[in-house]
This record gives C-alpha cells, sequence and structure tokens, in this order.
C-alpha cells in the first residue's frame, strides 16, 4: 500500500519538475481495480504551480490542499514539504467471545467488544503511522484532508467455515513546516458560540462586520 502510493506520488513530482514547477497542490491519491490481471491501479493527480524568479527545487513538494488553503498556508510562513501517509491494516479472527456477542439469540443489542478493539487499534496505528512519516520528512507538523476507512470480512484460511474481519485505515495529509513568522494579524476574534436562532446569527454577522 505505501510502495504504490509512495510511486504514483514520485512519478508525480517527476512530471512536475520537467514542467518547471516547484511543488504539487490540490493532489487526489485514488485506488481502483486495475482492469487486466485483477490487481489495483493507483492514482496521483495534482495541479503543477512554480513561483517566478525563484530558484528550482532538487524535488518538487506534494500537497493535497487547494489552492486557496495554499494561498492561506503561505501567506501564515507556512510551506507544504510533501504528503504524508498513514495506513494500517488489522484483522481479527472470530472466535467463541465475538461470536457469541454476534449470535442474535444471546448477545441482544450489545457492543462486540474485539471488533471494537479491531477499530481502535488499527485507528490508533495509523495515526502512529502517519506521525512517523511527518518526521521523516522533516515537517513540524501536517494538515489531514483524508482519513478513509473499510472493514470487511473473509474466510479464515486455517479454519474452515471460520470467518476473519479485516480494517484498514488510511490518512493522507499534507506534511508542513514553518520558513518564517507570521506578519499577518488576526482580523477578528473567532466566534465561539453560534445561535439557532436566525435573527441573532443576522445580528451577530453585523457587529462582526462593524468590528
Amino acid at each position: 500500500m505505501y510502495a504504490a502510493r509512495r510511486a504514483a506520488i514520485g512519478r508525480m513530482a517527476a512530471e512536475c519538475a520537467q514542467l518547471g514547477g516547484h511543488g504539487v497542490v490540490g493532489v487526489s491519491l485514488t485506488m481502483g481495480p486495475f482492469p487486466v490481471g485483477g490487481g489495483l491501479e493507483f492514482k496521483a493527480i495534482g495541479t503543477a504551480v512554480r513561483a517566478p524568479g525563484a530558484m528550482p527545487l532538487k524535488r518538487p513538494f506534494t500537497s493535497d490542499v487547494s489552492g486557496q488553503d495554499f494561498a492561506k498556508l503561505i501567506a501564515d510562513g507556512v510551506v507544504p514539504v510533501g504528503l504524508a501517509l498513514g495506513i494500517s491494516i488489522g484483522a481479527r479472527h472470530d472466535d467463541w467471545l465475538t461470536r457469541n456477542q454476534t449470535s442474535r439469540w444471546i448477545s441482544g443489542n450489545t457492543e462486540v467488544s474485539g471488533y471494537t478493539d479491531l477499530i481502535n487499534n488499527t485507528r490508533h496505528d495509523a495515526r502512529d503511522q502517519l506521525q512517523r512519516d511527518v518526521r521523516e520528512l522533516g515537517a513540524e507538523g501536517v494538515v489531514i484532508q483524508r482519513m478513509d476507512m473499510r472493514v470487511g470480512e473473509h474466510e479464515c484460511p486455517a479454519q474452515e467455515g471460520a470467518r476473519d474481519h479485516v480494517a484498514e485505515m488510511t490518512i493522507v495529509g499534507t506534511a508542513i513546516t514553518h520558513f518564517t513568522k507570521s506578519a499577518r494579524a488576526v482580523e477578528r476574534p473567532s466566534l465561539a458560540i453560534l445561535s439557532l436562532d436566525p435573527q441573532r446569527r443576522q445580528a451577530a454577522r453585523i457587529r462582526l462586520g462593524k468590528v
């Protein structure tokens, strides 16, 4: 999973360099079935950008933030470093405990603790993998755009008639770092509470507009 995605990202960055770009914004990473051979196909599509007069980079950066969000990052003294990935796949074999908890004659409306542990552990490991990827890129943080989880079940190869539950967690984000301190002052304080009354919301917008 890592190798295929990074191969697609690397080819996209190489094409960006050939175009004379400094980086790629708005990257879309997709995965789908390959029509021949039953494999998987990974695609990385984005928009190459460059700053007029700037020196070419040794390796173009990659980012899945939009053009508008990219401009906000630059205005705040933050630059994208590259795409960071956190991928984890966990599996759990059905045992007597999960079978009892999922039996409609015994369990009723109750939590299946084994499946909960599978989901929580897979998510936690994916976040750890993402943090490791950010550190390896030399970045200070990450802006997460996508968090996808797929859950399925398969026949257990070791025991006839048994099932294995599989959870796949993928986190994709843009690793970022500061290149300068932001000189942009905060325009107005954040609105911490939003009223459900439309008249009060309109009055709040008018007050904020006068500030």
